[in-house]
């Protein structure tokens, strides 16, 4: 069974190849956005300088 493509920003169906995985230009430009302000963030532990000054002297 073949599924449909859905646009992953909005969820409509892709009008046209171009824009695949979205079904626009807008909603390409409006999901880069969200990259850009930070919307789209993985969870970790803030880094210190001190673990940074760690890890630099376990890499030699």
């Amino acid at each position: 069974m073949v599924r449909a493509r859905v646009c992953v920003f909005c969820r409509r169906e892709p009008a046209q190849a171009p824009w695949i995985p979205f079904c626009s230009e807008r909603c390409k430009l409006q999901d880069l956005a969200r990259w850009v302000d930070g919307d789209y963030r993985v969870p970790a532990e803030p880094v210190t300088q001190e673990s940074e000054k760690n890890d630099d002297e376990t890499d030699h």
